[in-house]
């Protein structure tokens, strides 16, 4: 006689419980990893295609990039997508907008299993934070180009990089446990 190892109250767990959420783990990782390659195999050339009408984005981005800069009391000089400072000084592209952070976080958000609503609500709150969390890389990483231009390019394509990742991530994981999740909890709450 086989012992059945039993879940919680003495009942053992089904069997549909594990392949439901197994299938629902693939799901999520196949629309996501589908819309990374469409993602990234098409934005190079829509942003190319379009880069006159993202111009506002970069121009405003340096434009409140040098806004922060000058809070700080440096001397910033900006025109158009140019940041200047004393000794440095940045160019506002596409990829410093944090939109391809920003479509990336969407692409995570349209994969994961909720409705339509709790997704737009997402997307109300998530893209703003990622402008402003962009922003602040923005600033941090012009104000250690002017003080030490060398370690420009480490903080721009390896530090701020990986920390953006994170970032994504975590903003995700708060819609889910905020927004998602949230009348689940509320309802366990009051049991």
């Amino acid at each position: 006689m086989k012992k059945r190892n039993r879940g919680k109250k003495g009942k053992t767990p089904s069997a549909k419980t594990k392949p439901k959420s197994y299938k629902a783990i693939v799901r999520f990782c196949l629309i996501f990893l589908g819309l990374l390659i469409i993602l990234t195999t098409t934005f190079p050339f829509l942003s190319d295609r379009f880069n006159p009408q993202l111009t506002w984005l970069m121009v405003a981005t340096a434009d409140v990039t040098g806004f922060f800069l000058k809070l700080f009391g440096l001397t910033v000089r900006v025109s158009g997508r140019i940041v200047s400072l004393p000794n440095f000084s940045i160019e506002v592209v596409g990829e410093c907008t944090g939109l391809y952070e920003m479509l990336i976080f969407l692409a995570a958000m349209i994969a994961y299993p909720a409705g339509w609503k709790k997704k737009l609500i997402g997307a109300g709150l998530g893209i703003p934070s990622l402008y402003v969390i962009n922003v602040i890389r923005m600033i941090f990483i012009t104000m250690m180009g002017n003080w030490s231009p060398q370690t420009f390019d480490f903080l721009h394509m390896y530090f701020w990089q990986v920390a953006m990742i994170l970032i994504i991530v975590t903003v995700w994981v708060l819609w889910i446990e905020k927004v998602v999740h949230y009348e689940r909890k509320a309802v366990g709450v009051h049991r």
